[in-house]
């Protein structure tokens, strides 16, 4: 009887030691700087520190938002100022790139990716600042700035007898952290979110022919079983975004967390449309207004597009014409608010 006792005891103990070898396998010390500060970043650091050494950690990321800039022509507008004699360099610097480097603080915007036809920003929500959570509502703030730039560029590029600058952007919301990987110094982000805003950001060329100029930016297709097309690459809708700032069903959701919003329904061109309306603050404090239009998803078939009354998806775009923006500002002080839920 003590013999299989003694036997039982030395197979548990066997069965521990195994489970801590594969346990104490998967974990590493670290020393080097480099390597602690790519852990910490990755979010798979341990600290064991001393009661004397415990300090608050108030850079964790909890949440995410990325917004992608679709900046389109860049290259016919570098030759065509080229051919010109002017440095696109100079112009592009001028009027746009150090314009929307001037806003990045007041929205807390981070650069992840900035070049000719592509500008990728996040902004980073903290675990210990929850009273700054408003990642998606600043994105559409920093969104609608760049607009007005780029806007105010094309009017005076008209005066000049200059090529225009067109943008398409796209705004997405995680509710992870980013990942990170480093070539030298240099930080890379790894986020999903940067994929679906690519997406948002884009413009299908079938709907550039098919869509005329109108009141709004943005509008969504869902592609009929049978098109071409449909399920190449997961693409399973056609976006048309001239100018326009689309936003994800995902970060429609927090922006409704972050701040309150009312919802107001408006004829315009003999057509009825529907808003929501609130007011949120950027980094210093300053309260500025915002217009989601919700639309109702389309159906993209045989070439044309048609509505599909049975279905219910939406897609959501940040108004930007500054008509629209005051009829519905205007609308919603008149107006007992419906408060979205």
């Amino acid at each position: 009887m003590k013999l299989l006792l003694d036997f039982s005891r030395f197979r548990q103990q066997l069965k521990y030691f195994r489970f801590a070898h594969r346990a104490f396998n998967r974990m590493s010390l670290l020393t080097a700087a480099d390597e602690l500060k790519l852990s910490k970043t990755a979010g798979t650091l341990y600290l064991l520190p001393t009661s004397a050494e415990i300090e608050e950690d108030e850079e964790r990321i909890c949440h995410h938002a990325i917004l992608k800039a679709d900046v389109r022509g860049s290259t016919t507008v570098t030759d065509e100022l080229q051919e010109k004699g002017l440095n696109p360099a100079s112009y592009f610097s001028t009027r746009f790139f150090n314009p929307i480097n001037k806003i990045l603080e007041t929205y807390g915007a981070n650069k992840v990716f900035i070049e000719g036809d592509a500008i990728i920003l996040s902004f980073l929500e903290y675990e210990h600042t929850p009273q700054q959570w408003f990642s998606v509502a600043r994105s559409c703030g920093y969104a609608k700035d760049m607009l007005k730039i780029t806007g105010s560029n094309n009017r005076y590029s008209t005066q000049m007898g200059l090529p225009l600058l067109e943008l398409g952007v796209g705004i997405c919301y995680s509710e992870e952290a980013p990942r990170y990987l480093y070539d030298g110094d240099h930080s890379i982000m790894i986020s999903g979110a940067i994929g679906l805003a690519d997406r948002m950001s884009g413009c299908s060329w079938n709907l550039r022919a098919a869509i005329k100029k109108s009141l709004f930016n943005v509008d969504v297709l869902r592609i009929a079983e049978g098109e071409s097309g449909k399920g190449e690459k997961g693409q399973h809708y056609l976006r048309y975004n001239v100018n326009g700032i689309n936003i994800d069903d995902l970060a429609f959701s927090k922006l409704k967390k972050e701040i309150p919003l009312k919802s107001v329904r408006i004829k315009l061109n003999a057509k009825d449309y529907l808003f929501h309306v609130g007011q949120y603050p950027d980094v210093n404090g300053r309260k500025k207004d915002l217009v989601i239009r919700e639309g109702k998803v389309g159906l993209w078939r045989d070439l044309e597009i048609h509505e599909d009354p049975d279905s219910d998806e939406s897609y959501f775009e940040v108004v930007v014409n500054r008509k629209v923006l005051s009829l519905v500002l205007e609308a919603t002080l008149h107006k007992q608010p419906e408060n979205i839920e």
